[in-house]
């Protein structure tokens, strides 16, 4: 009896001893050689800040490879980015994103033409606006692993350099054309109009952003993060992003179509309104944060 005991007792110490060395071998994510794949999920802040003139529905900015609108506070529901490991603790770390967007909005407004037959005329028109736009980021950096990768919990610093453009532009179709008789048509506030000249008092959009005017962004990034790993090849992420940036906007123009009352014609006219300018940002607003699920391979 006393030999099974210590037979027993001896098995279950190596047993012991074997599974705390497995675990002590386990590797977790990152290593040398190894690659990932990471999906941002709902990145809860922006990441690059202030980059593209645009509107309030762009949404396109966060570190995970995105494009991004300038003025913009808001990213994309989902990002990619990959990278791989050239070390333990060192890898480096791509991202790249692509946005188009096209956008139609309508609105209703009298039939000039039915209300000159019939002043009763209830008929309507339609006015239209299309916007496009399309842009992409371009994001290479390092990365350097603060924690083991035996363990679960890891933190890591990324850094690296980024470049993001972006075109739009702005095209109106009126229901209510101009003509002799009809110089300034009934017109949505889609369009609008505005006094060109004594030749041309009412002109009205026809584009805006004529020549697609492209906003351009260079800089630098640098990010502090932790994953929790799920498993040895799946994490769950969180990472907070600071960067600086130099921003360069292109000219600006609109496209007028209006009643020339000296040549008696519909002529267009193009206005530059707004030159090119650049800026430097750097500063807490250009605080950003992000969550992602990775993939180890």
């Amino acid at each position: 009896m006393k030999k099974i005991f210590i037979i027993a007792a001896a098995a279950f110490t190596l047993a012991t001893t074997a599974n705390a060395q497995q675990k002590a071998d386990k590797i977790y994510g990152p290593q040398k050689g190894a690659w990932s794949l990471s999906v941002g999920l709902n990145p809860v802040s922006d990441y690059l800040g202030n980059l593209f003139n645009g509107k309030t529905d762009n949404k396109l900015e966060n570190l995970n490879g995105e494009p991004v609108a300038y003025d913009e506070k808001n990213t994309p529901l989902t990002t990619i980015s990959g990278k791989y490991m050239f070390t333990d603790k060192w890898g480096l770390k791509a991202n790249i994103g692509m946005s188009f967007r096209n956008e139609t909005a309508r609105t209703y407004v009298k039939d000039d033409l039915a209300a000159m037959q019939d002043p009763f005329s209830n008929k309507k028109v339609i006015d239209e606006q299309k916007t496009k736009s399309s842009g992409a980021s371009f994001a290479l950096g390092a990365e350097y692993r603060l924690t083991s990768n035996k363990r679960r919990l890891q933190s890591y610093i990324d850094f690296g350099l980024v470049w993001a453009f972006e075109t739009e532009s702005m095209d109106y179709k009126y229901g209510n054309q101009i003509t002799e008789l009809n110089q300034v048509p009934t017109t949505s506030s889609l369009g609008g109009y505005q006094y060109v000249s004594s030749a041309i008092p009412n002109a009205r959009k026809i584009s805006d952003n004529a020549d697609r005017t492209m906003y351009h962004n260079f800089g630098v990034w640098g990010a502090i993060g932790i994953e929790y790993f799920v498993s040895r090849s799946i994490s769950l992420g969180a990472e907070m992003n600071l960067s600086a940036l130099y921003t360069y906007k292109g000219d600006h123009s609109t496209k007028y179509e209006g009643y020339n009352v000296h040549t008696q014609q519909v002529e267009e006219y193009v206005d530059v309104k707004e030159p090119s300018s650049s800026a430097f940002e750097f500063g807490t607003k250009n605080i950003g944060a992000n969550i992602s699920l990775t993939f180890y391979f």
